[in-house]
């Protein structure tokens, strides 16, 4: 009787990982299936430190700017630039989330004077701490970077 108890000891231990294992299978797909909260404009709004670097009209640039963005994504940046072409620059101009999905993928737009400019596609994390920002649209830039929240 002792062999026949320990040999049910035995199997029913070992049979555990293989239950872990179909259960947590079976669990993956309805993991998968969870939906994210929406990723809105107004969850932005507070101060951002935004680092650029790329090629741009002025030749091989890196960027910083901060700003502060509103509940409804536009604020005025307050940059420093440096660089190939055109020196060292600095200045504000203003910033914009021009269009922002639930799912935290949209576009920005950064000023540089009257027709100038950048228009960034933009991914933003699920905890809304930072966001990329990469110039794929206006010929003869190719910026991209990183915004963090502060």
């Amino acid at each position: 009787m002792t062999f026949l108890r320990r040999f049910a000891q035995l199997a029913s231990i070992g049979a555990l990982p293989l239950a872990v294992a179909i259960a947590s299978q079976s669990a993956a797909p309805a993991l998968a299936n969870v939906v994210q909260p929406a990723i809105t404009v107004s969850q932005l709004a507070g101060p951002w430190a935004v680092s650029l670097t790329g090629d741009t009209g002025c030749g091989i640039t890196t960027a910083y700017f901060t700003v502060t963005l509103n509940s409804s994504g536009s604020g005025t940046a307050n940059e420093v630039q440096h660089t190939s072409a055109c020196g060292d620059l600095t200045g504000s101009a203003p910033f914009a989330i021009v269009s922002l999905n639930a799912n935290g993928s949209g576009t920005a737009h950064l000023s540089c004077g009257s027709g100038c400019g950048w228009d960034f596609n933009i991914q933003v994390s699920r905890n809304r701490q930072e966001f990329n920002l990469v110039d794929v649209t206006n010929p003869g830039n190719y910026f991209e970077g990183i915004a963090i929240r502060q």
